[in-house]
């Protein structure tokens, strides 16, 4: 009788009615392996969820202490920095007077540090989330293999130090700031970000152009405290030379007293010199000290305004044509 049981068991066929095959007693023991693991499992995650609470609650000061101060610190370090650049930050002086132009030059620079500091907040708050970070998990070690990692990266990016060595000397002595027109690398155009790794220019056709630090060696800055606007005319007759002259300074003492153009002279515009003197005539200057931005404006108000002078001189160019230095 216990042989045809137990191959009946083992034959795996079903229980009259449908129902499963009587259960294997070795598999009994399977399942209650199985159960009894699973049940073990079941305690490993209740005890991590408990030692990650504990975690928590033993750092949650800490977090919500420095999450605030990093916070309060990326949000109001930018006005601070604003309001102490304009104290510290002094007008430029000629001869030991404060230029005109100084509190223009002032804001340049407070804007162009500005920019600047506000990339170092923001780098500063990621470096202190990341260091937060590791205190409390106490993996210091990490700095170690980042700290070969920056020499290997050094090592390779040599250009790329020289171009942060330059913005610093750039920044430092401050050739150019932020709103100034100038020259670089033979592109010339206004300076919208002085960076310590590259400055960014627009030219007059709207074209962005960054230009690496590292590669700058002549800077010229046509914007800096003053502009000087020069209009030569040139083929003026030997005959017609003081007539010139004098139309040349009646024509720049009407622009000072012009209201809309005498707040933006520096000085009355005037002769300057005979530069040259040739076959064709005799060359004339003319010069005036000017607002920065308002160079290439008065150029295009004297050459209109000597046209009509000269003819009612009745002076005539014999040859050559109004020329205009920038």
């Amino acid at each position: 009788m216990r042989d045809g049981v137990a191959l009946y068991r083992r034959s795996g066929a079903s229980r009259p009615g449908g129902r499963r095959p009587f259960p294997d007693p070795a598999s009994t023991l399977d399942l209650a392996g199985i159960a009894r693991r699973g049940g073990c499992s079941s305690v490993d995650v209740t005890a991590e969820a408990q030692s990650a609470i504990a975690w928590l609650q033993d750092h949650a000061f800490g977090l919500v202490f420095w999450g605030v101060i990093l916070v309060v610190v990326y949000r109001f370090a930018k006005p601070a920095m604003h309001r102490l650049l304009l104290r510290v930050i002094r007008p430029p002086t000629v001869g030991g007077e404060v230029v005109l132009e100084g509190e223009v030059e002032v804001e340049k620079r407070v804007a162009t540090l500005e920019d600047l500091f506000a990339k170092i907040i923001r780098f500063a708050v990621v470096v202190a989330v990341f260091v937060i970070l590791l205190s409390l998990f106490d993996a210091w070690s990490v700095i170690a293999g980042l700290g070969i990692l920056v020499a290997a990266l050094t090592l390779a990016g040599q250009s790329i130090v020289l171009d942060y060595l330059s913005g610093i000397l750039l920044l430092v002595e401050g050739p150019y700031f932020k709103g100034d027109t100038v020259i670089v690398g033979g592109i010339e155009g206004t300076v919208e970000e002085v960076g310590l790794r590259r400055t960014v220019l627009r030219d007059v056709q709207g074209t962005v152009h960054s230009v690496a630090n590292g590669e700058i060696r002549i800077a010229s800055n046509e914007t800096r405290m003053y502009g000087t606007a020069v209009v030569d005319l040139g083929g003026i007759g030997v005959g017609d030379v003081e007539r010139t002259i004098e139309a040349m300074n009646r024509v720049g003492a009407e622009l000072a007293d012009d209201e809309e153009w005498s707040g933006r002279l520096l000085e009355t515009p005037h002769y300057a010199a005979t530069t040259a003197f040739t076959n064709s005539g005799a060359t004339l200057r003319m010069v005036c000290r000017v607002r920065p931005a308002e160079r290439a404006n008065l150029n295009a108000e004297l050459r209109r305004r000597l046209a009509g002078a000269l003819a009612d001189a009745g002076v005539e160019i014999q040859a050559g044509r109004v020329l205009e230095r920038a």
